[in-house]
């Protein structure tokens, strides 16, 4: 396979920017799009409001994929719908038929399975995204805008991004000043080291998918439980088993969207209950195999 012109979305961002690096590393040629302007040695930089209404064309004209990363991680519904949801849409009108689009959703998609089930590609989206949060929800619909694309698209759905600067999850718990109340027992968390997810989606980029629209969940190959992982952080934590959260977000079932955040059943459950998660179809698909261990990704964090 020769060089590629790829242009990364979000290039400024976490994520966006180890993918720049990523791509550039295996010789491709890259396009940083970018809110306001910075600087990305090596990458040709293009300043664009994707949600702004404004021609697109020529920001990705000649473009032979796209790594779509823009998305608010917060804020209010309307800025998480117009950043993510909108963006999207404007991007998707403005690529040619021919690119392929790799779009970055979210495990946060999926509808928890049975206590210890796994979380795979198989698994159902979430049926009430109303009891989940607004960046869930807008992960949700940026897919069902990838869905009635005519472009050939890979839609990546990471877990929980860490790395260096980034360690904290909505996964472990309930932390009370210094203590976490650790939530959920002896199932996994779903962690995604940055620089394995860059790979993993400059790979996508590179491969054509097998169907119109091919959806892959990207997690390590190394998963801790939430005890192992917050031990390797010197978090001091108290175990808590999930059915006690969750007896009470039952009991707070007829409040349904206006209940807190945790005590929405569906949200309590997809966080906190106890899942295995698969990369299989990844791994199957693209070649890929998460290049960094959790031990070389702690040592990467000192």
């Amino acid at each position: 396979m020769g060089a590629l012109t790829i242009a990364v979305t979000g290039a400024a961002g976490y994520l966006g920017r180890a993918v720049v690096a990523e791509a550039m590393a295996r010789g491709h040629q890259v396009r940083a799009v970018v809110r306001r302007a910075v600087d990305m040695p090596g990458a040709q930089t293009v300043v664009a409001d994707l949600a702004a209404g404004g021609d697109l064309v020529p920001v990705f004209a000649g473009c032979d994929a796209v790594i779509h990363c823009a998305a608010r991680l917060t804020g209010t519904d309307a800025q998480m719908q117009r950043d993510t949801v909108g963006g999207t849409a404007a991007l998707a009108t403005a690529l040619a038929r021919r690119t392929r689009l790799v779009l970055v959703s979210s495990l946060a998609v999926c509808a928890a399975p049975a206590p210890g089930g796994m979380v795979s590609e198989l698994t159902p989206v979430d049926p009430q995204p109303a009891l989940r949060d607004g960046y869930m929800r807008t992960k949700l619909a940026q897919e069902a805008v990838a869905r009635g694309l005519h472009l050939p698209v890979w839609t990546v759905r990471p877990g929980i991004i860490w790395g260096p600067g980034r360690t904290d999850n909505a996964h472990l718990g309930v932390r009370l000043g210094p203590v976490m109340l650790r939530v959920g027992g002896a199932g996994e968390l779903p962690l995604a080291h940055r620089d394995n997810m860059a790979r993993a989606l400059v790979m996508a980029a590179e491969t054509p998918p097998p169907d119109r629209m091919t959806v892959l969940h990207l997690v390590d190959d190394d998963r801790p439980t939430r005890a192992a992982w917050l031990d390797a952080m010197g978090q001091f934590s108290l175990p808590l088993h999930w059915r006690l959260p969750d007896l009470l977000a039952g009991l707070c079932a007829p409040l349904g969207a206006h209940a807190p955040g945790l005590l929405r059943r569906p949200t309590l459950r997809a966080r906190l209950m106890p899942a295995t998660y698969s990369n299989a179809r990844a791994k199957a698909a693209l070649g890929w195999v998460p290049h960094v261990s959790l031990p070389d990704g702690l040592r990467g964090l000192r």
